[in-house]
């Protein structure tokens, strides 16, 4: 299941694997499932 950040500080990206170093450092209360309006793939989920 994609999920991105809410918090507008972070980039606008997607994440599509729980073991993904940089959505793993989102914090729950920013999480949010889903891929997000303009959000492009994480980089490091696609690898």
């Amino acid at each position: 299941m994609a999920y991105h950040s809410s918090n507008p500080s972070d980039p606008d990206v997607y994440h599509e694997s729980d073991s993904c170093p940089t959505g793993q450092q989102i914090p729950a209360k920013n999480r949010v499932e889903g891929k997000g309006v303009g959000n492009r793939p994480c980089q490091q989920c696609a690898a």
